[in-house]
């Protein structure tokens, strides 16, 4: 299943470094609204920063959400209309 992460902060990156290992998931990439933290999660982890949650979302079939509590719903709800398993 390809899989997203919204969120790298702290817990985001153990979500990055576990979902990298579990044989069923592809994780296509992340989204995180702070650039220097995308741009060390990308370098570190080796995969691909998005630009928009938006676009990740597209690209995937579920998305692992990691983001600050207050928007879980907003990022679970665009998920959910664009018919994508959510993880939170």
């Amino acid at each position: 299943m390809k899989i997203g992460v919204l969120g790298v902060g702290h817990l985001g990156k153990v979500h990055v470094k576990l979902l990298k290992q579990i044989p069923e998931f592809e994780l296509v990439g992340f989204y995180d609204i702070n650039k220097e933290t995308s741009d060390y999660v990308s370098h570190t982890f080796g995969i691909k920063a998005y630009d928009s949650m938006a676009t990740l979302i597209a690209d995937v079939e579920a998305i692992d959400i990691v983001t600050p509590t207050p928007t879980h719903f907003e990022c679970a709800q665009a998920a959910v209309k664009a018919g994508k398993h959510v993880f939170i």
